[in-house]
C-alpha cells in the first residue's frame, strides 16, 4: 500500500498557495506504483471569518488535487486555519466535514463532526486526530484521548496517527504546539508509546523534520517504554521557516523546502521518504516490522 502526505499549503490565491501545490502533485503523478490515496495534515487552506469564502476554499483545494489523482480518498486532518486560529464554536468543523462527506471512514467519534475518526487499509490502521476543537485548542481532550486509546490499543499490525499540532516541535512554534500543555501531551504520547503507535505525522511547523521520542523525554517518570517516530511534514505551500531549538532526540533538523511525503506499508515494514518539488529525496527510512507485532 502507497500513500501520500502534504501538509501547510495554504496560501493567498483562493486561501492556497496553488503554484507550490500544483508543482507537489505533478511530482506525486511521476510515481510508480501511483499513491492509494491522500493525507492531507492540516491548515491546507488558509481559512476565514466567512463561511462561504472558507467553503469555496477547500472546494477549490480538493478540486486541484482530484485534477491530479481524480477518485482517490482525501483524509483530511483539520489545522488551526481551519476552525479560524481560535474557535468558539464547532461551524467552522462542521463545514469541514460537510465538504469531506463522501470520505468512507470506519469509525469517527461523536461530538467532533468526524475530525476525530480512523480508516482502515487491511492489516493498517489510519488514526485522525483534531488538536483545534473548540474549547480544548493543542489539546487531545480527555473524551478524545479516551477515544484513541480504545481503537489504538485494537489489534493491528500498523498503526499510523496524524494530527496537525506536533507534540514535541523543533523550532518555529515551541510553546504554541502539544506542548503548550504539557501534562495533556504527556497523556496522549503515552498512549502512542503503549499501544503500538509506528508513527505520529504532523505540521504546523512550515518545514521537514523527523525526531524519536523515547525514555529520554521523560527520564525521571519513565512513561515511555518505546521509541517512535514523530515526523513534522509542513512545507505544501506556506512560507517555510528553519528555526531549529529543541534538539533532543532529532534525526533530522528541520529542512525548509517545500515538499510531500511517501509512505510504503509493505509485508515486513513501513517505508517513508520526503521528496522535494524537483524529486530530490531530502530524507528517508524504514520501520522494521518483521519482530514487532503490535
Amino acid at each position: 500500500m502507497r500513500f501520500i502526505v502534504l501538509g501547510d499549503s495554504k496560501g493567498k490565491n483562493y486561501g492556497i498557495n496553488e503554484k507550490v501545490l500544483k508543482r507537489i502533485m505533478e511530482e506525486s503523478c511521476k510515481l510508480n506504483p501511483s499513491p492509494q490515496f491522500i493525507v492531507m495534515c492540516g491548515d491546507t487552506v488558509a481559512g476565514s471569518i466567512k463561511e462561504e469564502i472558507f467553503t469555496i476554499q477547500l472546494k477549490r483545494l480538493r478540486m486541484l488535487i482530484e485534477k491530479h489523482h481524480p477518485a482517490k480518498p482525501l483524509i483530511p486532518v483539520i489545522g488551526n486555519h481551519e476552525v479560524n486560529i481560535e474557535p468558539t464554536d464547532d461551524r467552522f468543523e462542521k463545514i469541514f466535514s460537510q465538504v469531506y462527506d463522501d470520505l468512507l471512514i470506519d469509525d469517527f467519534l461523536i461530538g467532533y463532526n468526524k475530525t476525530v475518526y480512523y480508516m482502515d487499509f487491511d492489516d493498517t490502521r489510519i488514526i485522525v486526530l483534531n488538536a483545534f476543537h473548540y474549547g480544548s485548542l493543542h489539546r487531545i481532550d480527555k473524551e478524545q484521548l479516551n477515544w484513541f486509546e480504545e481503537k489504538a490499543s485494537e489489534c493491528k499490525k500498523n498503526k499510523i496517527v496524524f494530527v496537525h499540532s506536533p507534540a514535541f516541535p523543533t523550532g518555529a512554534h515551541i510553546g504554541h504546539c502539544l506542548d503548550l500543555y504539557p501534562e495533556d501531551r504527556d497523556a496522549f504520547w503515552k498512549v502512542v508509546d503503549k499501544c503500538g503507535v509506528d508513527i505520529v505525522f504532523s505540521g504546523h511547523e512550515h518545514n521537514y523534520s523527523r525526531r524519536i521520542i523515547d525514555s529520554s523525554f521523560n527520564k525521571e517518570k519513565s512513561y515511555y517504554k518505546r521509541s517512535v517516530y514523530q515526523v513534522i511534514t509542513g512545507g505544501g505551500g506556506e512560507k517555510l521557516n528553519h528555526k531549529y531549538k529543541s534538539k533532543e532526540g532529532v534525526i533530522i533538523a528541520p529542512i525548509d523546502v517545500y515538499h510531500f511525503i511517501i509512505v510504503d506499508v509493505e509485508i515486513d515494514c513501513i517505508k517513508v521518504s520526503a521528496i522535494s518539488l524537483k524529486g530530490k529525496t531530502l530524507d528517508e527510512f524504514k520501520i522494521d516490522k518483521t519482530t514487532v507485532l503490535n
